[in-house]
């Protein structure tokens, strides 16, 4: 069921439609305005290295809402009143574009990273925000794109697990593939084994040993194989000394029954001295 709420505007009827309703309930024409729900719908925010990626997640969003027209400017402002004649009136539709428009800058605002929010403070419209971000991330300086590869040259897996290793290496490669600066598979393929611990120097050596190329995919697979076996061996290493102590340990009234034994015979017993008495005579 959509969530809404009516107001009324120069006596015109305005409905205000959460973006989580049904997209039966949505349209963004006549006097619907529409509210986007940014954390549940937008959850990418805008950083200095990801904006091809936030753009897309937002891009895609404002279409399926029919109001991609207010960020790049094919939808501009209606004028404030209409003249019909003599007459001139106050322009509903104004005041709905523009409750509109600030509602598309406010979910812009909710996207981005904190650190980014100065470059687009003096914007007054969605489009002012759109249209500084564009100019400021579209094109990636040549700087930006030499960063990302030496993140990936530099990349070591260190005490992540080996999914998590996995993806921020793919990540970096997707982000360069975006900016028209694709990393060869090869060499993503190289500088992923050289970011490995000397754990994974077998499964390391059998890819390098490989004829033909291996894909990212396929990759991964082995590593996560690789990961799960040396986890294996670490636990059975661990088990061993808790198996060591329990079979050097002696068993109950063994040692201790025999010296009690022992203790208990009398001095004269005792005595290393002590021999029988045939011994004594013959000695």
């Amino acid at each position: 069921m959509a969530t809404s709420a009516s107001s009324s505007s120069s006596s015109t009827a305005v409905t205000v439609i959460s973006s989580s309703s049904s997209a039966h309930d949505i349209s963004s024409s006549g006097n619907t305005i529409i509210s986007i729900n940014i954390a549940a719908q937008a959850p990418l925010k805008l950083t200095a290295t990801n904006y091809r990626s936030w753009k897309l997640q937002f891009h895609t969003l404002l279409i399926g809402f029919d109001l991609m027209g207010f960020v790049d400017g094919k939808r501009p402002c209606p004028p404030t009143t209409t003249t019909l004649g003599d007459i001139t009136t106050p322009n509903s539709t104004h005041n709905i574009w523009v409750r509109q428009d600030q509602l598309l800058l406010n979910a812009i605002l909710g996207s981005i990273s904190p650190c980014i929010i100065p470059f687009i403070a003096s914007a007054k419209t969605s489009h002012d925000a759109w249209t500084a971000l564009a100019n400021t991330y579209a094109k990636p300086s040549r700087g930006h794109i030499m960063h990302l590869k030496g993140v990936l040259t530099n990349i070591s897996k260190g005490s992540q697990s080996i999914t998590e290793y996995m993806q921020h290496a793919k990540s970096v490669a997707d982000e360069l593939a975006m900016l028209d600066a694709p990393e060869n598979p090869e060499d993503l393929t190289v500088k992923i084994l050289n970011g490995l611990g000397v754990e994974f120097k077998d499964i390391s050596s059998a890819v390098r040993a490989r004829d033909s190329a291996i894909s990212f995919e396929e990759l991964h697979e082995k590593l996560l194989n690789s990961e799960a076996l040396l986890k294996q061996d670490s636990t059975r290493l661990q088990q061993l000394p808790i198996t060591a102590n329990f079979a050097s340990k002696p068993f109950p009234g063994s040692h201790q029954s025999n010296q009690h034994r022992y203790n208990n015979r009398s001095p004269a017993q005792n005595s290393p001295n002590n021999k029988p008495a045939a011994a004594i005579i013959n000695g």
